[in-house]
């Protein structure tokens, strides 16, 4: 399966909730206000945002004069301006810039999927990379124990604290053991916070400052992992974790499980933030590089 299958396979509940929906409402010969008053109305439920949806239908007002039984004409119309608003977020996550090692803070509330991403980009990073995995969750001990089967069955370093250890100390540990290995790739979990509990934002910006003054603040990177089957929720933790520790870029999981696909045009609209990586799928290969083009015409179910 080539990637354009598995980006179509991986948005097929969100491309079915929207192309069946729209392609219901193109009932008259051309586009008429009331058509386009229905697609607008799909739009929104699908949470792709009132910002994206007023940017989309005035597109489509543009060309009235498109027969309404082509619809395969207002998908491609919307995939293509889709793309547009999306293409500023597809944006490399893999160091380019040869400073080593390359430290990715990993954040997001609980249930995100932070664990997991962080195994399988040890899947995508191990052959050619050294990389160290860092557990900050000190007070779950399953977190722990997940982290290291992924670390071990790839057999890659793997620095863990001692249960309920302040998470910070554990962060500056891991950054005295990297000042003496050349790792490429320095990969840090920390626990499930609540984007409103503000001791736990806190906790956040204490781990990030301490490696930030022991190694160096230009080979630091802050992921936020947020769970797709959330929509337009997503956004609200995009706000708080941005104002609270600067996010340099997205990783969005489960998106195979929502129709709610769509919010991330929103999303991109209005961070113009990163989209380094969208999970499709449990499988170890499921995550996969955020391609403008791929998702919007997979989301509308296109061939291109």
């Amino acid at each position: 399966m080539n990637i354009v299958q598995k980006f179509k396979q991986g948005l097929q509940k969100s491309s079915k909730y929207l192309t069946t929906h729209i392609i219901d409402s193109l009932k008259s010969n051309k586009i008429n206000d009331e058509t386009i008053n229905e697609i607008e109305s799909i739009l929104i439920s699908a949470d792709i945002g009132l910002e994206v949806t007023n940017q989309l239908v005035e597109k489509i007002k543009l060309t009235k004069n498109i027969q309404s039984k082509d619809n395969n004409s207002i998908l491609e119309l919307l995939a293509s301006e889709i793309t547009t608003i999306l293409k500023e977020s597809e944006q490399p996550f893999f160091n380019k810039n040869n400073l080593n090692p390359h430290i990715l803070i990993f954040v997001g509330v609980n249930g995100s999927g932070k664990t997991t991403t962080i195994g399988k980009l040890i899947y995508k990073l191990k052959d050619k990379n050294k990389i160290l995995v860092v557990a900050c969750d000190t007070f779950r001990a399953a977190a722990v124990d997940q982290l290291k089967e992924w670390s071990d069955k790839y057999d890659v370093d793997f620095f863990q604290g001692r249960l309920n250890q302040d998470p910070a100390s554990v962060a500056f540990e891991a950054c005295e053991k990297t000042k003496n290995k050349k790792y490429d790739y320095v990969l840090v979990d920390t626990a499930g916070r609540l984007s409103n509990n503000t001791n736990l934002i806190n906790q956040l910006i204490k781990i990030k400052s301490v490696i930030k003054k022991s190694l160096n603040e230009q080979y630091l990177n802050s992921i936020l992992v947020l769970d797709g089957t959330n929509g337009s929720n997503m956004s609200t933790q995009v706000e708080i974790f941005s104002k609270a520790i600067n996010i340099s870029g997205l990783i969005i999981t489960k998106l195979d499980g929502t129709a709610k696909g769509g919010a991330i045009i929103s999303i991109a609209k209005k961070y113009q933030m990163p989209i380094h990586f969208i999970g499709l799928g449990e499988k170890e290969d499921d995550l996969h590089i955020f391609n403008a083009k791929n998702f919007s015409y997979s989301l509308l179910n296109l061939e291109f």
